[in-house]
């Protein structure tokens, strides 16, 4: 059984079983309850794994992890060394002593490591939704085929993230007024103190929708303010349209795993296949991206769109593996 062997020290680098530590869900709790009810002789390497991961920082990655760890082991291997000779007190005492020694140690190297070792990085993969919370109690709601980084020193008056793809963020208000800020690209952020807002970098452009609160842009010309409805979208730095009134229902669709189209041309539906399900999209006649699609179909499955835009506008489509074809449905 997958584990059955790993020790402390080999669980604290399994990236499952950090993800269960640092941001439980129900799944991982589920699974790792389920684990140790199974072999409850390993509840203490199941505690020391704990602390270990706890101890690294909230880091979730294997090179920082495992640099704690190796202090870990050697000064383990050293107290061992010392203590084959005293006491089985002695030994207990130096134990639990060389355990705070490492403690320290590691601590400390967290304290100096350089801080742009210490991102965090969340991804979806294609057709994939997720929820995370962040250290500051702000959740975000991850699109298909997006990521989100953001670094664990949080200091000062700012918490910044990193953003390539979609993602909605529901912000806390912190008592000190710390400022959230989402970055796209160069010279362009999202600056808010709590909020719900929804932000997508695909499409050669950034849309910023503001649900609740209040939302400033910030670009390498102008600050903009949004009020909530408000959709803008920004092209090289530079808001080039607004819409001042914006549908809740359409802006965020995916959060309920919802394509709702008004009137949208098929080059825009091929942008939304290709950028959530990974495929990419061929059509043997131009004219075809000109028709347009007015419908509102379930995200779930690439088949059943396909399927929905076969018939809307009377096409044949054809997949294999990762490409799909539209063409015209010429009747004979």
């Amino acid at each position: 059984m997958r584990y059955s062997n790993y020790s402390a020290e080999d669980l604290a680098l399994d990236d499952s079983f950090r993800k269960w530590v640092l941001s439980p869900d129900d799944e991982s709790t589920q699974f790792w309850n389920r684990w140790l009810e199974s072999n409850p002789h390993r509840e203490e390497d199941i505690h020391k794994a704990k602390q270990l991961v706890k101890l690294a920082g909230l880091r979730t990655d294997n090179e920082i992890t495992t640099a704690f760890l190796d202090v870990w082991g050697k000064i383990k291997e050293n107290a061992e060394q010392e203590t084959q000779q005293q006491t089985q007190s002695t030994q207990n005492y130096r134990a639990w002593a060389a355990a705070i020694a490492a403690m320290m140690v590691l601590a400390a190297i967290y304290v100096l490591w350089p801080a742009q070792q210490a991102d965090v990085t969340y991804r979806t993969a294609f057709g994939e939704i997720k929820e995370f919370i962040l250290p500051d109690g702000s959740r975000v709601a991850l699109n298909a085929n997006s990521q989100l980084v953001y670094n664990t020193n949080w200091t000062g008056t700012k918490r910044k993230v990193f953003l390539t793809g979609e993602a909605f963020f529901d912000v806390v208000h912190t008592g000190d007024n710390k400022e959230f800020i989402v970055e796209t690209f160069e010279d362009f952020s999202v600056q808010v103190l709590g909020t719900e807002f929804n932000v997508n970098t695909r499409k050669g452009n950034t849309a910023v929708y503001l649900q609740s609160g209040r939302i400033e842009l910030q670009t390498a010309k102008e600050n903009v303010i949004l009020k909530p409805g408000d959709l803008a979208v920004i092209k090289d730095t530079n808001p080039v349209w607004f819409n001042r009134d914006a549908k809740a229902e359409n802006t965020l669709a995916w959060k309920n795993n919802l394509f709702i189209y008004n009137d949208t041309p098929l080059s825009g539906i091929i942008q939304d296949i290709e950028d959530n399900f990974g495929v990419q999209v061929h059509v043997t006649e131009s004219a075809l991206m000109d028709k347009r699609v007015t419908a509102k179909i379930s995200r779930k499955n690439v088949d059943v769109l396909l399927q929905v835009l076969g018939e809307i506008l009377d096409v044949q489509i054809e997949q294999n593996k990762k490409q799909i074809v539209i063409s015209p449905n010429h009747q004979d």
